[in-house]
């Protein structure tokens, strides 16, 4: 992985964090650390970074400061009424976040109010945020292989990233 995050000063170039989230031992919960580190194994160009992590909400804040443009990758369990199938892939954009649940634990807030909290702090914070969740069947079992069709959707993931960073 590249390791060198930019200042936080404002970027004067277009810069770009593809972040796979996620927990390596929860089976499908690692598909975007799959992906993240696939993608860090090809040649990208020099103003992408590919980074994994396991930390969320408000910790994210120095994950994402000082790029333009985040791409975060993760999977996703949603209740059984949205029947939504394990492996479906999900596109949301930042602004799709906005107005969800506010928790009360710095651990558990969402991404638009980590996002928010770095504006109101005066972070250079990223001004395009994409995110690729990817339905889990199981996050539960501990065990470092994915489901088959959670795998199957991690190929399709890395091609979704790549025509994002291309374009």
């Amino acid at each position: 992985m590249r390791s060198s995050p930019p200042s936080s000063a404002t970027c004067d170039v277009t810069s770009t964090l593809v972040l796979g989230m996620g927990n390596p031992i929860l089976s499908d919960d690692g598909v975007g650390l799959l992906v993240a580190g696939r993608l860090a194994a090809e040649p990208l160009p020099d103003n992408v970074e590919v980074r994994q992590s396991e930390v969320a909400g408000l910790r994210l804040l120095e994950l994402v400061r000082g790029f333009t443009r985040v791409i975060i990758i993760d999977a996703l369990k949603s209740p059984a009424e949205v029947g939504r199938e394990p492996g479906a892939v999900v596109r949301y954009e930042a602004e799709d976040f906005k107005g969800g649940h506010r928790y009360g634990s710095a651990h558990s807030i969402g991404l638009d109010t980590a996002l928010e909290v770095g504006h109101r702090l005066g972070y250079d914070m990223p001004e395009e945020v994409v995110v690729f969740a990817i339905e889990a069947e199981d996050v539960e079992t501990f065990g470092e292989e994915l489901s088959p069709p959670v795998a199957a959707a991690a190929e399709r993931v890395l091609a979704l990233v790549r025509e994002e960073l291309s374009a």
